[in-house]
């Protein structure tokens, strides 16, 4: 890499590093429902400022959902816009999903195909969108992770996809045959998906042709993207929108 293109990539990583204190309260979120086979979807979208044909991200949510830490995943959708993306934290839960967990059953197995392919709906309506530049990436918490290497296999016009403490699709039952570029980010500590599930994501997606980046936080543990007060937060916040800008907005 050349001292020009490091200097480019290292103003552009400061200019994100900035977005989530100081730009993020410039988007609000919007609620709103996207179309998709089964049923209607809620969605909070953060729209990004201008006219410019744009890409949308979608965000997923892992096993608690968005609600207990809204305030940390509106900041992070809000960022993303900042950086001209159209930014959508995705409620997949049915409200039959939501009895059923109550019921303390555990639906995850059983209802991952279904959510992967209206993820895979919801990114394929957003890309055909006349404000759109054709262009659909994921970003996936914990479960939200693995269902996201789900939806990318299935769907080849997802283009690009951030792990975040995830795994190869599993419950899908049958091999991945193919995944978009991918941001696997994790920590070292994890004891809940340990690191090793997202080493093995990476290797599994490089035998398939895909191109990967690794990134290990030593010492962190299940959840951290999501804590903005923490400098490994930020840190994979950057990498994810420098990666999307990368994967998304190329012409």
């Amino acid at each position: 890499m050349n001292r020009i293109t490091q200097a480019a990539l290292a103003f552009c990583a400061l200019v994100v590093f900035l977005a989530p204190a100081g730009y993020a309260a410039d988007v609000p979120g919007k609620k709103i429902t996207l179309p998709a086979t089964e049923r209607p979807v809620h969605v909070t979208q953060f729209k990004a400022p201008g006219d410019a044909a744009r890409p949308s991200v979608l965000l997923l949510h892992g096993a608690g959902g968005f609600d207990r830490r809204i305030a940390d995943y509106n900041r992070y959708a809000a960022a993303l816009a900042n950086q001209g993306m159209d930014a959508y934290l995705v409620y997949y839960y049915s409200d039959a999903d939501e009895k059923s967990m109550s019921s303390g059953l555990d639906v995850f197995e059983d209802r991952y195909a279904a959510w992967a392919r209206t993820v895979g709906e919801l990114a394929d309506y957003l890309e055909k969108q006349k404000d759109s530049n054709g262009k659909a990436g994921l970003i996936g918490f914990s479960n939200g992770g693995i269902l996201a290497t789900g939806a990318s296999t299935l769907d080849a016009n997802i283009t690009a996809a951030v792990i975040y403490y995830g795994t190869e699709p599993w419950p899908l039952g049958s091999p991945a045959k193919r995944f978009p570029p991918l941001l696997v980010l994790h920590g070292d500590a994890d004891q809940i998906i340990p690191v090793d599930a997202g080493r093995h994501l990476a290797t599994l997606a490089k035998q398939l042709g895909g191109r990967v980046d690794l990134v290990i936080y030593p010492g962190e543990m299940h959840g951290f993207g999501a804590d903005f007060t923490k400098k490994n937060a930020a840190d994979a916040l950057n990498r994810s929108i420098v990666f999307l800008r990368k994967e998304l907005q190329a012409k």
